[in-house]
Formats: C-alpha cells, sequence, structure tokens
C-alpha cells in the first residue's frame, strides 16, 4: 500500500487542492490513520518541499497543493529508467567483476545498479541478464573509475539450466508474481468495499474523486511492483504470468469522468 506520505501526494497529483482542517476523512480509502499522524507528515512534506500551503483569507482556512518538486517525485515513481528492447535476441549477457575491498563502496554501487537493471544474480560478483547493456554498463563503471575491475561476457547459450530453471534460480520470478496476484486481489477487496461505502454516504463519490484516488492508488502500488521486475522476455516467464493479469486488472478500472482505461499508459515488459 501507498504510505500515508504517497497517499497525500497521489490525492494531489492532479492539482487537487484539500483543507487541511479535513485531512482526506472525506475521500480516505484503506487503512486508517490518527490526525496526528496526518499533520506530521504534511509538515514533513513541506520542509521536504513537496507540497506548499495556500491560505484563503476569506474563508480563514489554509489548503496544499503540490509544488513541482512534489509533481517530480510522483513522475520519478511512475517512470522506470531501463530502456528495454522490443525483442530478445536469445542471448545472455554476463557481468563479472573482481574489485578490490578497498573500493566496496564502489562495488556495492555496482551491485545496486545491476539490480536497477534487472540483472539476476548469479554469485556476488557475477550477474546475468538476456537484454544487452553494455553501453549503459561501460558509462556507469567509467564514471566510477572501476572498467579495470569489470568484465562483460556474451553467451549463445547457458549450458547446466534450462531457461525455466535458470530464470528460477537467478531472479525472484515467484515472489514478483506473488505480489501481481496479491496486488489484485487486495483490490478487488477495496473495490467491493468502496461500493458499500458509497451506499452509505453517496456524498463521497462527488466528482467521483474516491473512486480516482483508489484507482491511483493501484497503479502505484503496481508501479511499486514494476520498479522491482527484471522484465524478462515474455517467454521466459510463466504462461500465467501475474504482471500480465495485473495489466488487464488496472484494464478494468475505469478513469471517473472520461471513461478511459489506464494501463495504456503504463509500461510493460517484452
Amino acid at each position: 500500500m501507498p504510505s500515508l506520505k504517497d497517499e497525500i501526494l497521489i490525492f494531489l497529483k492532479d492539482g487537487l487542492l484539500f483543507s487541511l482542517s479535513d485531512p482526506l476523512h472525506q475521500f480516505k480509502i484503506g487503512t486508517s490513520y490518527s490526525r496526528g499522524a496526518y499533520y506530521n507528515t504534511i509538515r514533513r512534506l513541506t520542509d521536504e518541499g513537496h507540497i506548499e500551503k495556500l491560505k484563503k483569507e476569506k474563508e480563514n482556512k489554509s489548503q496544499i497543493r503540490l509544488t513541482e518538486q512534489g509533481k517530480r517525485y510522483i513522475k520519478k515513481h511512475q517512470e522506470s529508467d531501463r530502456r528495454l528492447p522490443s525483442t530478445w535476441d536469445k542471448k545472455w549477457r554476463l557481468v563479472v567483476f573482481d574489485i578490490p575491498e578497498e573500493k566496496r563502496i564502489l562495488r556495492d554501487h555496482l551491485r545496486r545498479y545491476l539490480k536497477m537493471l534487472g540483472f539476476g544474480k548469479v554469485q556476488r560478483s557475477i550477474w546475468i541478464s538476456p537484454y544487452n547493456f553494455i553501453k549503459e554498463i561501460k558509462k556507469y563503471t567509467d564514471k566510477l573509475k572501476l572498467s579495470g575491475y569489470v568484465f562483460q561476457i556474451t553467451a549463445d547459450e547457458f549450458q547446466g539450466f534450462s531457461e525455466s530453471v535458470l530464470v528460477q534460480t537467478f531472479w525472484n520470478i515467484n515472489d514478483i508474481h506473488d505480489k501481481y496476484l496479491a496486488l489484485i486481489e487486495r483490490y478487488t477487496e477495496k473495490q467491493k468495499e468502496l461500493v458499500e461505502l458509497l451506499k452509505i454516504n453517496p456524498i463521497q463519490n462527488e466528482k467521483g474523486i474516491s473512486r480516482r484516488v483508489l484507482r491511483e492508488h493501484l497503479i502505484w502500488d503496481y508501479q511499486s511492483i514494476f520498479a522491482g521486475d527484471p522484465h524478462l522476455p515474455y517467454n521466459l516467464l510463466p504462461d500465467d504470468w501475474g504482471g500480465e493479469k495485473a495489466l488487464k486488472f488496472i484494464d478494468s478500472f475505469p478513469n471517473p469522468g472520461t471513461g478511459k482505461k489506464n494501463s495504456r499508459s503504463l509500461k510493460t515488459s517484452s
């Protein structure tokens, strides 16, 4: 689930304002929170520069809205730094390194970078990917002054494992699959809860905001899983791949006020 910080930013994403005296109670979907937690989060977001306060003199009320920095924070969450090819050339790329202990901080930076690119860990100093990131890795290791310790290998086949076993061995693909399915189950229940809530208090559906906030939560959580997905070629994934199911599930959520679907704008794996 989005944190309280993320929930507030999601609510403000499209230029909405809300009053500091009415902390999201009108449109709150999901877990409960205390008023103190709300105001502490507002103060922290203001200090971080993600939101700003606006004073309505006539009504003597304060409202908050996103700053440009807050918009960039959301955009960064929504975008992937990876640029994957549209097809797989059936080759495997290995990154092998032997970096001295005195450069361990830079070594850890390299490991995090490889993980961000979607590489699977064979060993702590051997990483594998079906995609060609040779130029990106060369540029990154040059920047860290590690090029002399890092070797890149391209192989036509990887003997000792079938492709399916290789994927299961070097990537947490089952865990990611389960996260996508849990997302579907969680938001199916939330959708039901919202329907019942609106029966009791129809005013909460003013301008479709409650439904839109729920949809934004869904997409936010999907993108959190997506960021940790290695985006392996489709033919290496399980037949019932949860990522594909999650996209179809998101596509079933209409965009309140437009009737448009949502997954068209989401990035997908090859």
